[in-house]
């Protein structure tokens, strides 16, 4: 029997044996039955209705819309609408507590209620309301639902991987070899009250003390510390001791080195901070403080062994291209442990892909290094954003480091755009950004013939922009969270209804095999 997942915003149509699980904190999840013929659905919607009709047209997220869509599929495979019955769950007021409301909930579950009335399809059970959300298992070939409560809202995670943010204060071993820079890094993250300084060291004999003595949940640690180099004390902390580690890197660090540290297991390579300008240095804080905390609870997952099962990645294409001809632009988003995926993704594009525009804020930091480790690898030609620039076909063009990409329209035509501006979600250049102005530059018909790829990294930046591309019609993949680096942001991604398809990272390949073998040469 085959086991899936549903994450929000979809729906599954089956008429063979099947289990499907969904998690639902204020979301509804009506499930459907045709007993005569076992043909059975179920969706997972966010919200009951569109604000607008051209959301509406989109839109799996809201009720009133995928309960039609899915009946239409159900009736399409053969279920008879007079022999339908109905289970519905979910409805929660888990988003009272946090500023939200508590009405969502009973708008999705008046929502589903009303619109089965109006159908004539009888509710024979629900699990509906209350403060808890719900995890739910169908069993499509019975008809069978199990109903796991799940109390608190930190628990409810749509996206199935149960990862998230470390509740306690993360600790901290600070090696580098400057004594100011150890206060400095001592004092951004002591001040958050959300992580403990464990321990500091000058090299990497003073580490290897404190490391194994307080074995911390992450490791900040210089580039450029003295005696036995930072690389390879990396090497033999990931061999002997594997505990998640950030390397700080100055002005001076040399390319190849961050590149190396990264290849070594390093979750990232970030650049040490500077006294003598408060307002950057307050963004660093945030930047920072966000990064030890998620590479924290990385360290959780790996302690408590939490992994999630291929068998439970549900993907399920909106539509597909007939060839890659039909695609006219691809977006790439994404931050703190991005480029495994992107590396990926380059690989399978063949030479004449549409335009590929990426602004992912860890790649652009390191822009000449990663060029000179996928360049032998990728089909397309690799560049940096050029203000002005017209993106053609065939070509990759990459944000630089301390930059936001646009793309505009200039007389007809795309044209690339970089600004200055200030960090969006704590990231520049910033997915977010990229992806609003897609929105604004292409025409409703060219919305729809973009691909969006969400990857692995930290917040939520690019997830609006995500979600308003899907709203109009845009096709938009999201990495499985549990297959990422930092799954934050793929479960923000799924959680606000943003995703079309969620994929492993192996399966990026597939997504475009049919499609590079339809395209013409």
């Amino acid at each position: 029997m085959s086991q899936l997942y549903l994450f929000p915003g979809q729906f599954v149509v089956m008429s063979e044996k099947a289990t499907v699980t969904t998690v639902l904190g204020s979301c509804v999840a009506v499930a459907l039955f045709d007993a005569k013929k076992r043909i059975a659905g179920m969706n997972h919607f966010l919200l009951p209705q569109a604000k607008n009709m051209e959301q509406e047209n989109s839109g799996l997220r809201y009720g009133i819309f995928s309960l039609s869509k899915m009946l239409d599929e159900m009736l399409h495979l053969g279920a008879s609408q007079e022999h339908l019955q109905a289970k519905v769950y979910g409805g929660a007021r888990v988003l009272e507590n946090v500023g939200l409301g508590d009405s969502v909930g009973r708008q999705n579950i008046d929502c589903a209620l009303n619109w089965l009335g109006e159908k004539k399809i009888p509710v024979v059970s629900n699990d509906i309301g209350g403060t808890a959300g719900r995890k739910i298992i169908l069993n499509t070939f019975d008809f069978s639902v199990k109903v796991q409560l799940l109390n608190g809202i930190k628990t409810v995670d749509p996206s199935g991987s149960n990862v998230q943010l470390i509740a306690r204060p993360a600790r901290v071993v600070i090696v580098d070899s400057s004594a100011s820079g150890r206060t400095l890094l001592s004092r951004i993250l002591a001040q958050s009250g959300r992580v403990e300084v464990v321990g500091v060291a000058c090299d990497a004999f003073e580490a290897r003390e404190v490391i194994v003595e307080q074995e911390p949940d992450v490791v900040l640690l210089d580039l450029e510390i003295p005696g036995l180099s930072a690389l390879k004390f990396l090497e033999k902390l990931m061999h002997y001791f594997p505990t998640p580690t950030i390397m700080l890197s100055a002005g001076s660090a040399s390319e190849p080195d961050a590149m190396q540290a990264i290849e070594l297991g390093a979750q990232e390579v970030i650049q040490k901070p500077t006294q003598f300008d408060p307002a950057a240095l307050g963004c660093y804080s945030d930047a920072l403080l966000q990064k030890v905390l998620a590479s924290a609870s990385t360290s959780e997952r790996l302690k408590k062994q939490v992994s999630i099962s291929s068998a439970e990645s549900l993907v399920q294409v909106k539509h597909e291209f007939s060839s890659l001809d039909e695609v006219g632009l691809i977006l790439v988003g994404g931050n703190g442990g991005a480029h495994r995926e992107l590396a990926l993704l380059l690989q399978v594009l063949p030479a004449n892909a549409p335009p590929v525009l990426v602004a992912v804020s860890s790649v652009a930091a390191h822009l000449s290094g990663y060029f000179d480790k996928w360049k032998t690898t990728s089909q397309m030609q690799l560049q940096p954003a050029v203000d002005g620039l017209k993106p053609r076909q065939g070509n990759v063009y990459f944000a630089t480091a301390n930059e936001h990409l646009h793309l505009e329209d200039v007389q007809g035509e795309w044209t690339l755009k970089l600004s200055h501006g200030a960090p969006q979600c704590l990231q520049q250049p910033s997915s977010e950004i990229l992806f609003q102005s897609v929105i604004s530059a292409l025409s409703p018909e060219q919305v729809k013939k973009t691909i969006c790829f969400l990857f692995s990294g930290l917040g939520v930046d690019g997830v609006q922009g995500l979600l308003l591309l899907r709203e109009r019609g845009a096709r938009t993949v999201v990495i499985h969270p549990g297959a990422s680096v930092f799954p934050f942001l793929p479960q923000s991604a799924i959680a606000a209804g943003a995703a079309d398809d969620v994929v492993q990272p192996e399966e990026l390949k597939m997504l475009f095999a049919a499609l590079r073998g339809r395209t013409a040469s």
